[in-house]
């Protein structure tokens, strides 16, 4: 047996509101898989974004009011 069949035998034995918990929870799992490709994609970018020759920046860079 597979462990979708499994689940839904499980599924069928549970009342409609922890059927929900259950639906919302495999969104959550799916989403975190979606996340974490999107995190390394962009982890992968900004590595490529900046090089060893970057400056490193201070607030007063960046707020040029906190330097007054």
């Amino acid at each position: 047996m597979t462990a979708k069949q499994m689940l839904d035998q499980v599924l069928m034995e549970l009342p409609d509101d922890l059927v929900g918990e259950v639906l919302d929870f495999a969104r959550f799992l799916s989403v975190q898989g979606e996340r974490a490709t999107w995190m390394e994609f962009g982890r992968m970018h900004l590595a490529g974004a900046y090089g060893e020759e970057e400056p490193n920046y201070t607030e007063a860079d960046i707020k040029p009011e906190l330097s007054r």
